[in-house]
């Protein structure tokens, strides 16, 4: 059996990333991994893709990775919810949301170099990234989906009904408010000549 084609583990990584939203990923605060122990464990993932010809992707990896996450980030820090936006909310502390960023690029890594090295260096790599997703589901919702009896598309017709016949009823109240008005007017001209 032949590696997948560069581009594949990579991609596989992201969608794997994917699935997980920043809000689960922010559950569990990483330790501060052994900087020795981990430049030792990256240059052997280095020299791995050196001999296999992988440089160039290797050295994409850990930032199409970042650049994911980041736009997660972007995109959670900014949501609206029934009462208005929730501007003072907080995606965790600056050294833990670090070391996520690190957890993500090293599993990256990983995953480009994941048939070149040893099980242990490839679960070491992939470790932190592991524990960060081992708690996926459990963080809480600002914006909690609506779940019952009703259907989703049946819940947003219903909604959209609603919708409907309030623009109706509005417009419908407007026009005979209008004439009422018009009306009004007319009268006080005739009674006022």
């Amino acid at each position: 059996m032949t590696a997948p084609p560069p581009a594949d583990r990579v991609a596989a990584f992201l969608a794997e990333l994917a699935r997980f939203s920043v809000d689960d990923l922010a559950m569990v605060a990483l330790p501060e991994p052994d900087p020795d122990e981990r430049a030792a464990l990256l240059q052997r993932a280095v020299d791995a893709a050196h001999a296999a010809d992988r440089r160039e992707e290797l050295a994409k990896a850990p930032g199409r990775a970042r650049d994911q996450l980041f736009r997660a980030w972007s995109r959670r820090g900014y949501e609206p919810t029934w009462f208005g936006l929730n501007w003072g909310r907080s995606l965790g502390r600056a050294d833990d949301r670090a070391r996520l960023v690190a957890a993500v690029e090293d599993a990256a890594v990983a995953a480009v170099v994941a048939d070149l090295l040893s099980p242990d260096d490839v679960g070491a790599l992939r470790e932190p990234f592991e524990i960060a997703t081992s708690m996926a589901g459990a963080a809480p919702s600002s914006n909690p989906i609506i779940r019952g009896s009703v259907p989703q598309r049946g819940f947003v017709a219903a909604l959209l009904g609603l919708g409907i016949v309030g623009a109706v009823l509005t417009t419908g109240a407007l026009v005979v408010g209008g004439a009422m008005a018009a009306v009004a007017y007319l009268t006080r001209l005739r009674r006022g000549r």
